[in-house]
């Protein structure tokens, strides 16, 4: 939405600009001339809205006080972010499977993990409302992403330490039984370099034993190109959505076991669709 306002806001600023009787303009001058417009006020605007949220994050937000509810204000500031990150890098972004979500009941969502661009896909996808992401503590010490994530409801996991894993686990299941959101998390618990996933963390699974909600299995692939293509080619990223394990399931079963199960599911998936490396 934020995109749309720019360059409505930009096309009428030049429009004003170049109909002055006052110069006149033909051919390339035209063209050069408006393209210079444009790009002065998207990048202006661009650059005064980040230095907005800077400000806003630095001086509004505390880290130490617990987001008992995701900020609809934030939410929404993520998901212009996510907007025009994807812009910016060139990420064209799709998903298959859609139909097979469950309607009606929150859900744990597990997918692999390539990229920091990750949860910037998911969000771009379906919005910053949908779902709450569980993140390392090193990123909610970054600039603007950490205040936002705070404020969107987004919770840390250290998996060094039981206790604030618990506490972690506690806080996603109420999200979810509160209706609050559905939660993402990464049971790789960081990024890997090859399409070979890394073991699955067994405790990832314990938010939905723990509310007996469903499982998502979900599959990304791309994120990791983008930095390799930037500026100069766009990167196709696409999310699939491969299954659904549903809530006895998950109950009857170990956590362990439920993450073998996913880990197997979108090591198949990726093998299959993009093959495998030997």
């Amino acid at each position: 939405m934020l995109l749309k306002l720019f360059a409505g806001l930009s096309a009428a600023a030049t429009a004003l600009n170049i109909s002055s009787p006052r110069v006149e303009f033909t051919g390339i001058k035209l063209a050069g001339f408006a393209l210079l417009r444009f790009a002065e006020f998207y990048i202006g605007t661009f650059l005064a809205y980040i230095a907005a949220v800077y400000a806003a994050s630095e001086l509004t937000v505390d880290m130490e006080k617990p987001q008992e509810k995701p900020s609809k204000f934030w939410q929404w500031n993520m998901n212009e972010l996510a907007e025009i990150i994807c812009v910016l890098v060139g990420a064209r972004v799709s998903v298959t499977g859609t139909e097979k979500l469950p309607e009606g009941q929150r859900y744990l969502m597990v997918c692999n993990h390539r990229s920091i661009f990750d949860p910037i896909a998911s969000i771009k996808l379906f919005g910053a409302k949908e779902y709450i992401y569980i993140s390392k503590p090193e990123n909610f010490k970054l600039p603007i992403v950490g205040p936002v994530m705070h404020k969107c409801g987004c919770l840390p996991v250290n998996r060094d330490n039981n206790r604030e894993a618990l506490a972690m686990v506690k806080s996603a299941s109420k999200y979810i039984q509160d209706d609050v959101a559905s939660v993402v998390i990464y049971p790789e618990g960081t990024r890997s370099r090859e399409d070979e996933l890394l073991p699955f963390h067994a405790g990832s699974f314990k938010i939905a034993q723990r509310t007996g909600v469903p499982v998502v299995i979900a599959a990304i692939h791309g994120t990791d190109e983008i930095v390799r293509n930037v500026p100069l080619k766009k990167t196709k990223i696409e999310l699939d959505i491969l299954d659904v394990l549903d809530g006895d399931f998950v109950k009857s079963h170990t956590t362990k076991e439920t993450a073998q199960i996913a880990q197997k599911m979108i090591q198949e998936h990726i093998d299959r669709k993009y093959g495998k490396k030997e």
